[in-house]
């Protein structure tokens, strides 16, 4: 039996799309202190006025989430870069334009619970869906990381894992 702590949550970029994702397509984790995701359904009444008991059929599934991603940046200008990827990630809802959000700012989001895959782990716990950055709070305290609190909601459905 196998319990996992926050130790072993990430959060990982990919691009966004509608296919299966593969551990090989994801990008560099950024550097993460927690996550939350929060599904809901919603139900629609069919409740007749004929009848003392309410009835329901299932209608459509939300989800909401949030994570702290930790603020840093690393020597050096390639996009597999860590700190540049951050700055990307931030770029798609902290605008320097104009032009505003757009469909092209919409990001793949890998949630993992366990391990990292390999040897001591697999994908079975990770979770992928496409979604949009809703907003961003940075905080600053004396002595501590600087991070950026981030709000998303998840665009379609989850999409499928599959091992490389």
């Amino acid at each position: 039996m196998a319990f996992f702590t926050g130790r072993t949550g990430a959060l990982y970029l990919t691009t966004a799309g509608s296919g299966a994702v593969t551990p090989s397509s994801t990008e560099q984790a950024l550097k993460l202190r927690d996550w939350s995701l929060e599904t809901s359904l919603e139900l629609l009444e069919t409740t007749t006025v004929d009848t003392a008991v309410k009835s329901y059929t299932p209608g459509a599934v939300s989800s909401t989430g949030s994570a702290t991603v930790l603020y840093y940046r690393r020597e050096g200008t390639t996009s597999t870069e860590p700190g540049v990827q951050f700055d990307q990630f931030l770029n798609k809802l902290m605008k320097t334009t104009t032009a505003g959000v757009t469909e092209s700012d919409r990001v793949g989001i890998i949630l993992r619970v366990g391990q990292t895959p390999g040897s001591t782990g697999d994908i079975k716990d990770d979770i992928a869906f496409n979604a949009y950055i809703t907003s961003a709070s940075m905080q600053v305290s004396t002595g501590e990381l600087t991070s950026v609190a981030i709000q998303f909601t998840v665009d379609g459905p989850f999409r499928e894992l599959v091992d490389a």
